[in-house]
């Protein structure tokens, strides 16, 4: 079927003379075949994101059209829908195999990665050199798979599997090794904290767009002339350092244990999250990250200073919200929320998007009038007092009497709120990720939760 749909193409190749990029701009979609996963395509707390998302995005605006992207469960299905001409462009964070090649235009090679084993945490490294019995598990017919085979290695293939959900599996210790990447292994070091990089095997290999051979190479050499400006080369560095840290920003123990807490104390919660989210408008994920900053989950946590429960509230706070029992979930969740809101109603109007999530978690920490002291510090040192990213470099000079001694609130441990603002953000988006994970939300679901009730 497929090589009567090529050759049916070619037929009518022979007449149309119009170019296939120049026709896709008279359509104004180009169709994208990609998979789901941080180098390819996902939904994030700000909506769509992925390093493939947001390049395919920026080429298909100097194309001057619209991308529409299809997410496949495995990137041989995407490939297919390409060589079918159900899709103009498969772009996933894609490896061709040899066999591939000949069959698809590449594009250029757009990044470079070593393949390399990962492994369950117990375990030891495989080593391919001493011919380890250990199963390797891949998806089948991909490049670990045809690399693996090349190396007189037996795979272990998941028939229909994403290289993403394999390396799920190896983190849970249903396998003990896969054969991956550097670039997957370290993008999702934050999701999958028991996946351990290990030794590597043969050569760097290379990622590439793939674009059906049955039409002309018209949008794959409009693809390559993009790919290659230096603007371009700059958009991909900022990506590659978005979506594939060099190293995990927390260490070990802290993402392992959030990621245990996640399973075994947050079903408790959920639903009260969920409920308090409903009544105030704030994003449940939101809520429970600060609940996680806050008390890890523990409903009977307190500090020296004497805030208790999930949330940690203070006395003046629970009796402003009317509440009798901070050691309550049911009152302290939405008890938290309600003050969050109303820390949010004083962030003045003007101040929107990031730096409003910042400023009003900030002042959840710390309380607004220190908050708004930093402001006006900032001001008078010359900085934008409505730019976090401003605001965020005076806090830490609430603690000093040269400075604090002059402001309406007086002293501040001014450099907690920075850590806090950065942990809840932290906390959020590997929420935001499970969240949509568990839902099945991928980057072509319509609906973003808002952040905050009013302006986010």
């Amino acid at each position: 079927m497929l090589t009567g749909l090529a050759l049916l193409a070619l037929l009518f190749q022979g007449c149309e003379q119009t170019p296939l990029a120049e026709r896709l701009q008279s359509r104004g979609v180009l169709r994208v075949a990609t998979v789901a996963g941080p180098l390819s395509c996902y939904l994030d707390e700000q909506g769509p994101a992925g390093l493939e998302y947001e390049l395919v995005s920026a080429f298909a605006g100097e194309l001057g059209v619209s991308p529409r992207f299809t997410v496949y469960p495995n990137r041989v299905q995407a490939m297919r829908a390409v060589q079918k001409g159900e899709q103009d462009m498969a772009a996933g964070f894609i490896i061709p195999t040899r066999e591939r090649k000949t069959s698809y235009y590449l594009s250029t090679a757009i990044v470079q990665t070593q393949p390399r084993f990962a492994h369950f945490m117990s375990r030891k490294r495989f080593d391919p050199d001493n011919h380890d019995p250990a199963l390797v598990v891949v998806p089948a017919d991909g490049y670990a798979d045809r690399l693996l085979t090349e190396k007189k290695m037996t795979p272990y293939r998941l028939e229909g599997a994403a290289e993403e959900s394999v390396l799920a599996l190896v983190d849970r210790g249903i396998f003990n090794y896969s054969l991956s990447n550097d670039a997957q292994i370290k993008a999702h070091a934050d999701f999958l904290p028991q996946l351990v990089s290990g030794n590597p095997l043969g050569e760097a290999l290379s990622v590439h767009w793939l674009f059906a051979r049955f039409y002309d190479s018209s949008l794959r050499d409009r693809a390559n002339a993009f790919l290659q400006q230096p603007l371009t080369r700059e958009t991909l560095d900022r990506l590659l350092d978005k979506y594939r840290p060099q190293a995990a920003d927390r260490d070990f123990v802290p993402r392992r244990d959030f990621w245990k807490h996640v399973h075994q104390r947050l079903p408790k919660y959920i639903d009260l999250f969920r409920q308090a989210s409903a009544q105030t408008g704030i994003d449940w994920r939101l809520l429970a990250a600060i609940g996680y900053q806050e008390s890890h989950w523990n409903a009977k946590a307190r500090s020296p200073t004497g805030v208790r429960g999930i949330m940690m509230l203070t006395q003046d706070t629970a009796k402003q919200q009317n509440i009798s029992n901070r050691l309550d979930p049911a009152q302290s969740i939405p008890a938290g929320a309600r003050h969050l809101l109303w820390m949010e109603k004083r962030i003045p109007d003007h101040i929107q998007g990031e730096d409003l999530l910042w400023f009003t978690l900030a002042s959840y920490n710390i309380g607004y009038g220190h908050v708004e002291d930093a402001r006006i510090l900032t001001e008078h040192q010359g900085g934008d007092p409505d730019k976090w990213s401003d605001v965020k470099q005076r806090l830490p000079l609430l603690s000093q009497k040269k400075y604090y001694a002059s402001l309406k609130y007086g002293r501040a441990r001014g450099g907690e709120p920075l850590a806090y603002v950065e942990n809840i953000r932290y906390f959020y988006r590997l929420l935001v990720f499970w969240d949509n994970r568990e839902q099945g939300r991928d980057c072509t679901s319509q609906s973003v939760q808002r952040r905050l009730a009013l302006k986010n």
